[in-house]
């Protein structure tokens, strides 16, 4: 019996010549990989010395995230210290959190009800992996539509939006996509092709930072035919 030879990117990186390990570490995008697919803990996290973050509602305390590691699940979250300890209940991306409760914000960061005055948290959670970009763009009707190149590549998350010029300036908080803004909000829309403001804060123009679809699925550049040896 004749055993098929592997030539993909995976059998070349489990038999890695030294000579040309850079090579393939810059193929798989290394430091990304390891920030944005690898799962990540953190250890004794005081929520309530971070706080409130500008892009996270008022009420709820903020552990901020790397641009390029927002969270996309979080496995498990436990207290030691704080106004509640133990094991907190994890619930849906996007909800607000209840005391005892711990969530994924929708700007992807790490978010506790600011009241549970957590000092001392290991939490545990997947990384969303993506490629960060940040530009300006005109709103028009309380509405900014990405450009299409951004749309076709993929949204994945809003990391944050600054309003520059309006009634109301500055940093909007990151609601669900589909969401209806209030004052001070902002939120893509289901598609994830436009970003919406409310009425009144009159933004005629704003920054957004965007996490997007990395141009290669890791899958993909692993199943494909090695490029170098």
């Amino acid at each position: 019996m004749t055993v098929a030879k592997d030539s993909t990117e995976r059998a070349a990186l489990d038999k890695v010549n030294p000579n040309t390990l850079p090579d393939h570490l810059r193929l798989i995008a290394l430091g990304s990989l390891l920030q944005g697919q690898v799962p990540q803990v953190r250890r004794n996290v005081d929520m309530d010395a971070l706080g409130v973050d500008a892009g996270n509602l008022a009420t709820l305390d903020a552990l901020v995230l790397p641009d390029g590691g927002r969270a996309s699940t979080i496995q498990r979250a436990t207290v030691r210290a704080g106004g509640v300890t133990g094991e907190l209940t994890v619930i849906a991306f996007g909800t607000t959190p209840s005391t005892g409760e711990v969530a994924v914000a929708p700007n992807g960061n790490i978010v506790a009800l600011g009241t549970d005055a957590i000092t001392d948290m290991d939490v545990n959670y997947l990384p969303e992996r993506g490629d960060v970009l940040e530009s300006a763009f005109p709103v028009v009707s309380d509405t900014l539509t990405l450009p299409d190149a951004i749309t076709a590549r993929g949204v994945v998350l809003l990391l944050d939006v600054e309003a520059l010029e309006g009634t109301v300036t500055g940093r909007k908080i990151v609601l669900v996509p589909g969401s209806a803004p209030a004052a001070g909000q902002a939120a893509l829309d289901v598609a994830k092709a436009t970003v919406a403001f409310q009425a009144t804060d009159a933004v005629t123009r704003a920054s957004v930072k965007l996490l997007l679809a990395p141009l290669e699925d890791l899958c993909n550049v692993l199943e494909a035919a090695a490029s170098v040896l």
